[in-house]
């Protein structure tokens, strides 16, 4: 599916976002972000409507657009949510996931490995979220990996141990195991919601 403007500047204010660069409270303006990125205000709109959608982005008639400021109540729900959701499509990956999805998922991973130490910002904002990604699109429920989805807002915390975590659900899926894959997958969102 080819990548359309609204796609690539969704995915540019995303990465701003989740490395820091646009804090919470940062206000968008259409033009400003046009601009910038050499662009029409069209696609801005569009990606505003997407991010509105993530959660990362608030959008009200009278203040303009902001990048959102979750409460511990938000990030709380968001993680519980993902919890009941995540652990189901990783058992429902490891009976569906084709082997070459499998192969992307371990590259995946190994890029995850370098980044944990180098580039952190990068693992936040980009490889984390395709981690997650991939397992969801995979479980053979387009609802469900919708669902999860919407609700990824970043990374939590980047560690050595998360990395451990990572690679162990990706043993589970290779060993075509659901509910080790499933266990695997809570353990890990249980983990990084008592980090934050």
């Amino acid at each position: 599916m080819p990548v359309t403007r609204a796609h690539a500047v969704a995915d540019e204010l995303r990465r701003r976002i989740l490395v820091g660069e646009l804090p919470p409270g940062t206000r968008l303006r259409q033009l400003d972000v046009a601009r910038e990125l050499g662009v029409s205000t069209t696609p801005v709109r569009e990606a505003f409507t997407s991010l509105a959608r993530e959660g990362l982005i608030q959008q009200d008639a009278h203040r303009g657009v902001f990048v959102f400021a979750p409460s511990d109540d938000d990030v709380r729900e968001r993680y519980e949510i993902r919890i009941a959701l995540e652990p189901l499509a990783a058992g429902l990956a490891a009976k569906a996931m084709p082997d070459e999805a499998l192969e992307q998922l371990e590259a995946l991973l190994a890029e995850m490995k370098k980044a944990v130490t180098k580039d952190p910002g990068r693992y936040a904002s980009d490889l984390d979220p395709r981690f997650h990604a991939l397992i969801a699109e995979t479980a053979d429920r387009p609802r469900l990996a919708e669902l999860i989805l919407g609700l990824r807002d970043g990374a939590g915390p980047v560690s050595k141990d998360v990395q451990a975590q990572h690679a162990e659900i990706v043993e589970a899926l290779r060993a075509r195991a659901p509910k080790r894959a499933s266990r695997a997958m809570k353990a890990h969102l249980e983990h990084a919601l008592s980090q934050i």
